[in-house]
């Protein structure tokens, strides 16, 4: 008996040991899920309180009135406007631009029309090329340009600086 009474407290105590190993286990499963559900709720409520001044202005019922501007168009639909008008087509990084858009300003105005594009925008890049058409149906353009179109035809076109900057300025220096 003497050695069943050995093999049976040993056996109670490998019982023991995987019962308490086993609780240990349990315990640090319990601790690494208490983690993550603190940390997602701590990112929760960090984003929730960023963010609670943007959905409320999304959610307002008193929304205000959208304006669409007019004045940059595309190449695309440049030629789908009635009447008279000029077209300065440009870079945003032209050196010259300042003293454009001051002229375009003051053409603005008055009686003249007179819209912009940017040739940096992606729907203009298709229409950027070595040397310039004129053509309606192939139009093509290399840099910064003034166009003088009526009756949905190219009247006349400014290619240089100079005559850009000459053809503004007249425009602006007549504005009634």
């Amino acid at each position: 008996m003497f050695l069943g009474d050995k093999m049976a407290k040993k056996d109670r105590n490998i019982i023991k040991n995987n019962q308490t190993a086993e609780s240990t286990e349990y315990k640090k499963l319990i601790t690494i899920i208490g983690i993550i559900t603190v940390v997602f709720l701590l990112f929760y409520l960090i984003t929730s309180l960023l963010t609670k001044d943007n959905l409320d202005n999304i959610f307002k019922n008193d929304l205000e009135a959208t304006e669409i501007q007019y004045d940059e168009i595309i190449i695309g639909t440049m030629f789908n406007k009635d009447g008279k008008y000029y077209v300065l087509l440009q870079e945003k990084n032209d050196p010259y631009q300042e003293i454009f858009d001051s002229y375009i300003t003051t053409i603005r105005g008055g009686k003249d029309k007179i819209y912009t594009v940017d040739l940096t925008n992606a729907l203009n890049k298709r229409y950027l090329s070595e040397e310039n058409s004129y053509d309606e149906n192939n139009f093509k353009v290399k840099g910064t340009l003034l166009l003088e179109i009526e009756n949905h035809k190219i009247k006349k076109h400014y290619d240089t600086k100079d005559d850009i900057y000459n053809e503004l300025k007249e425009l602006a220096e007549n504005v009634e």
